[in-house]
């Protein structure tokens, strides 16, 4: 497959991501489909998707960096998964300031402070969707390009899920534009600037690391009930898939 048409494949792949986050709720199915299944089912895709094909990526890239980087060449290549724990615990902190209780009593400061959040947690979500359409542009294997493709796909009918349920008002007004954006962003940026393999492994590390934070929080929320069977099902589905191919 020439150059050409891999920038014309990973062009309507971005597009496609993008249009989920605009179109997530008017899917029939997931008005009809109980959500414990269907969000578990997309976990267990998401999560597959990450130990079978981000983390054999990731340690590839880590044995490959050069001996100019010194002592952190050694550093990843004895520790790959150290940008994923990095990763991890960013989402994590972020998380953790949006969901904290506000302090003080006057209700302008309340109300500026719960803003400064919610944006700081778009934004969040917003550079990690970029990173996603940076990833897509580097990719070279049409293949490899509809899977991860597809298995994004399904993690953001979580990430959407889970923002709407979060910031509904901002979401669906600026929230779900912003991440479009975003998406359409990273693949221009990806598009247009020569990309280091080391730096395309450890934004790969950090995908992975916010990946497995969200699926983990969704998983064992316990705001909404979730489904072993259908997380298993999907597990084992994906993991035929990745295997066949």
């Amino acid at each position: 497959m020439n150059s050409i048409a891999l920038i014309g494949l990973s062009l309507a792949s971005v597009v496609f991501l993008s249009l989920v986050h605009v179109l997530a709720d008017l899917l029939r199915w997931k008005h009809q489909m109980p959500q414990k299944y269907w969000l578990s089912f997309a976990d267990g895709i998401s999560i597959s998707y990450v130990f079978l094909g981000l983390l054999p990526k990731i340690v590839d890239g880590t044995l490959a960096f050069p001996e100019s980087l010194g002592p952190m060449a050694e550093i990843l290549k004895h520790s790959p998964f150290l940008p994923l724990l990095i990763g991890l615990v960013a989402f994590y902190g972020m998380e953790r300031l949006v969901e904290k209780p506000v302090e003080g009593s006057g209700s302008h400061n309340t109300t500026e402070t719960t803003g400064l959040r919610v944006w700081i947690h778009l934004a969040s979500y917003a550079f990690y969707k970029a990173i996603i359409g940076y990833l897509i542009v580097q990719m070279n294997d049409p293949v490899a390009i509809v899977i991860f493709v597809l298995s994004m796909a399904v993690h953001f009918l979580v990430v959407d899920y889970r923002m709407m349920e979060i910031h509904k008002g901002v979401y669906q007004r600026i929230g779900r534009w912003a991440l479009t954006v975003a998406i359409l962003a990273g693949w221009v940026i990806g598009a247009t600037t020569v990309i280091s393999p080391i730096v395309v492994t450890l934004l790969l590390s950090f995908l992975a690391g916010g990946i497995v934070l969200v699926v983990l929080e969704e998983e064992f929320s316990r705001e909404h009930p979730s489904s072993f069977p259908a997380f298993v099902a999907a597990v084992t589905v994906y993991t035929v898939v990745q295997i066949s191919i």
